[in-house]
């Protein structure tokens, strides 16, 4: 029998450490692939960590309110495959298995005990509106779901402790936000903000804007190199894959997807934006970035600095849209580490992307 270890995963840019919120199993569990074992908090939300193998829990080493570090233990399996190579060297542990993550509205534990595990399994229902029926002692199959989907939320048991689970996840989740925040001041940054006039209006749907924003800042990226670049160990590198952060709204607040740009990254671009607005969030989807877009025009701001976060060397920010005298027009803002670029740059790339967004929009 083989070994295998879930361990904390990455999932933020910057994430260097996570907090254990709950372990869904107990040890001699059988535990199926796909299952999900633990939840872990973030600097944006609670994730689901899904187990990527079947077999038998044989150690818990973390426990709730632990803060791991990437990579760390979370729980050990006994994997139902035949481990061929254990004893040959000296160690017949698995490598550690980066487990599959999904975000999740609040806090998950286990069902309450009182209730059999058949009937359990026949309930739909969100992790955290498990959670608060436990508290409360809700029998959850005498719940009636008012999604068409009967899946079973929090808004559905009452609102006195749904209030009480939300500003505990949100006083976690601020925790985890300072941390990365922190990193910024490694950062020597600055900001220029300039009008740009357009062609037409920018898409309406959230998500058809943020691929045209896209097109127009990678394009500015790839035709000034000078800000695709990174300062790293005293030298500068260039960015060889542009990977950027896109600001999405959900029901939970804000989180940042990191799309790649390369290959045919704007035909699936939509697809990883709805799933984010409906916080699911694939791993490859919570990878480093190096540059961010940041579209908050809907909200009427004329500007917004925006911060550089670990491997991040810039960042677009996009504000105000005005329509006077048939004349649209856009507040642009755009953030650059000071070590590999100067303003003179900063405007250069703005010019590009003015350019390029009306090239854009022109199709």
């Amino acid at each position: 029998m083989a070994t295998t270890e879930l361990v904390m995963p990455k999932m933020s840019m910057t994430m260097t450490e996570g907090e254990v919120v709950e372990i869904l199993v107990a040890i001699g569990d059988q535990v199926t692939a796909g299952q999900v074992v633990a939840v872990v908090g973030t600097d944006k939300t609670d994730m689901e960590v899904e187990s990527d193998h079947t077999g038998t829990v044989t150690e818990l080493p973390a426990k709730p309110g632990d803060v791991l570090e990437v990579g760390a233990a979370l729980i050990v399996l006994q994997t139902e495959g035949e481990d061929l190579l254990a004893g040959l060297f000296g160690d017949s542990a698995s490598q550690p298995e980066q487990a599959t993550v999904s975000p999740v509205v609040t806090d998950v534990v286990v069902e309450a005990a009182t209730q059999p595990p058949a009937a359990q399994a026949e309930v739909m229902a969100m992790p955290g509106a498990r959670k608060l029926a436990r508290e409360q002692g809700i029998d959850l199959t005498q719940v009636v779901a008012a999604s068409a989907s009967g899946v079973i939320k929090q808004s559905d048991l009452g609102t006195g402790a749904t209030v009480s689970a939300s500003d505990d996840k949100k006083r976690r989740a601020r925790l985890m936000t300072a941390k990365v925040v922190a990193t910024a001041l490694d950062i020597p940054q600055f900001s220029l903000t300039k009008s740009i006039e357009l062609s037409s209006q920018l898409p309406e749907n959230a998500a058809d804007r943020a691929v045209a924003l896209l097109t127009a800042w990678s394009r500015t990226l790839q035709e000034l190199h000078v800000i695709n670049q990174q300062f790293v160990d005293g030298d500068f590198r260039e960015v060889s894959q542009v990977r950027a952060a896109v600001l999405t709204q959900t029901e939970l607040g804000f989180v940042s997807p990191v799309i790649s740009l390369t290959g045919s990254w704007q035909e699936k671009a939509g697809a990883v934006l709805a799933d984010a607005r409906n916080n699911k969030i694939a791993l490859e989807n919570l990878a480093v970035a190096t540059t961010s877009v940041t579209d908050l025009s809907e909200f009427g701001i004329s500007q917004a600095n925006t911060l550089l976060f670990g491997s991040q060397s810039s960042g677009i920010n996009i504000g105000y849209i005005a329509l006077v005298g048939g004349i649209v027009t856009i507040d642009v803002t755009i953030v650059l580490d000071h070590r590999i670029a100067d303003p003179g740059d900063g405007a250069k790339a703005l010019d590009l992307f003015g350019r390029g967004l009306n090239e854009v929009l022109v199709g």
